[in-house]
């Protein structure tokens, strides 16, 4: 994928689309939120409860008119406060020094260093105000407020120490500390917040599990469910295929099991067919390809093509991935003369086309690959089979080479015939589809619909709903479609 087509994906992202990365990744985004919930429990219960102890003191200002007595003027008092502003920013750091420090480890007798004690002490001084807060974290509540008092008390006598100078001349410090608050032994820690960090974790927990089931959700290559493929091939669905082992068998489901949640999937599949397909010539012949091979097309020809004979209708069933012939391995019958012959005129259509299961179902094996087959299959001699059996059949299935091995189903569809795209859910892949999608709408070939295939198989409703069997009875097959009653209609 090119940075373009990144650029793309990555616009028009919805809460819908938030809401489907996290459903299809939901594993993933649980275990990415228990992942948090674990590391933030282990970082918050292993962590020792820290507890703070806050004293606070104010600053004024000592004049010198004050000292002796006399009345300070208002531009003293200004200048004071300026002093004092300048002076108390320093505070924060003058407090972690040794000469505060010292002090209140010799007199408390703490068995630590004035380095260790500087990390648990907090300075501040609030915005607009002449007050200094102390702040102390301690394992000890009770110590924290001893510690907290002592840097106060040590902090003030540095302050508003007298000093002397180098004359003897007795200099008293203009600022004034005072203890307005003294610090109390706080009654619950400060630290872990365990209900904020439980919080946080699961918030951060929700909010990283959808990011990476929707990162994981980009970088997913292959198509996991219908909006993958819409998103890309601008078309209706029209049905869903169900991953089933019923499918692999040597037989159409609608013969093998009649009965079958299976069989009804295909007989939806039609039904939708038929109500979507124009009115216009050629319309009754349905190209059926896929994007990339394994993608289960040829498993939904032949089980198409058997629910329009189950209908009554007139079908033929043609294999035209003559590269790889898969048709009549998936009906079981011979194929080594088919389509390559007919087109070719070494057969007669009498040779060439076999009757199956019913008077009214026609299939056509590919035959051996003789000559080139996208010259074979764009040959006038193979446009000119397609118009004479699009009038003498109802519908015309036609099984084409997936569009990344040849773009034989577009050439088909180019000239009128209906196009019918399958992608495997889990199989088709992202840049596959979309480069099938580009050279669709290059050729302004619009796809009649959608069939998805290998989808998940939706678990019955309780209360009522409808069983599919498919036991078979004496004459070899046998019908069971049974209708479980909700309580409520029991009791009526």
């Amino acid at each position: 994928m090119d940075e373009a087509e990144q650029v793309q994906d990555g616009n028009g992202v919805t809460i819908l689309d938030l809401f489907n990365a996290v459903r299809k990744h939901v594993i993933t985004a649980v275990v990415t939120l228990v992942i948090v919930m674990v590391a933030i429990c282990a970082y918050t219960f292993t962590r020792t409860p820290q507890y703070t102890a806050t004293s606070e003191l104010l600053a004024t200002y000592r004049s010198s008119a004050a000292a002796s007595g006399a009345s300070s003027n208002a531009g003293e008092l200004s200048s004071g406060a300026n002093y004092i502003n300048s002076q108390i920013q320093t505070y924060p750091q003058l407090v972690k020094t040794e000469s505060v420090l010292q002090p209140v480890i010799d007199n408390l007798g703490l068995d630590t260093t004035v380095k260790e004690l500087a990390a648990s002490v907090t300075a501040s001084n609030p915005d607009g105000t002449m007050l200094v807060d102390i702040s102390i974290n301690n394992p000890d509540p009770k110590q924290a407020s001893s510690i907290a008092n002592s840097v106060a008390e040590n902090l003030r006598k540095q302050v508003t120490s007298t000093i002397y100078s180098d004359e003897g001349d007795k200099i008293i410090s203009p600022v004034n500390l005072t203890v307005v608050q003294q610090a109390y032994a706080p009654a619950s820690p400060s630290s872990p917040n365990v209900k904020l960090n439980l919080a946080a974790g699961l918030a951060v927990g929700v909010i990283l599990g959808i990011v990476v089931a929707f990162i994981k959700d980009l970088l997913d290559t292959r198509v996991r469910r219908d909006s993958d493929v819409t998103a890309v091939i601008d078309a209706p669905v029209l049905g869903s295929l169900s991953r089933n082992e019923a499918y692999a068998g040597t037989s159409p489901v609608i013969i093998s099991r009649p009965a079958s949640r299976e069989a009804e999937e295909i007989r939806r599949l039609r039904t939708n067919v038929m109500f979507v397909l124009p009115d216009e010539p050629l319309s009754n012949v349905i190209v059926v390809t896929s994007t990339g091979p394994s993608e289960g097309k040829t498993t939904l020809s032949v089980n198409l093509a058997t629910a329009f004979a189950e209908n009554g209708n007139k079908v033929l069933l043609i294999d035209a991935d003559v590269r790889n012939p898969s048709v009549s391995e998936a009906l079981g019958i011979e194929g080594a003369v088919g389509l390559t012959h007919l087109i070719t005129n070494r057969v007669s259509s009498h040779d060439a086309i076999q009757r199956y299961w019913k008077p009214n179902f026609h299939v056509l094996p590919a035959g051996k690959q003789t000559m080139n087959p996208s010259i074979l299959l764009n040959s006038r001699a193979m446009k000119a089979l397609v118009e004479q059996v699009s009038g003498a059949y109802d519908y015309v299935i036609i099984d084409t080479a997936p569009m990344q091995v040849a773009n034989d189903a577009a050439v088909f569809a180019k000239e009128g015939p209906e196009l019918l795209l399958v992608a495997g859910l889990g199989v088709t892949e992202k840049k596959l589809l979309r480069q099938t999608g580009r050279e669709l709408s290059t050729l302004s070939i619009d796809p009649v619909g959608l069939a998805m295939n290998y989808g998940e198989t939706e678990k019955p409703q309780k209360g009522g709903y409808y069983y599919y069997g498919d036991e078979s009875d004496d004459n070899g097959r046998k019908r069971q479609i049974q209708h479980k009653k909700s309580e409520k209609t029991k009791k009526d």
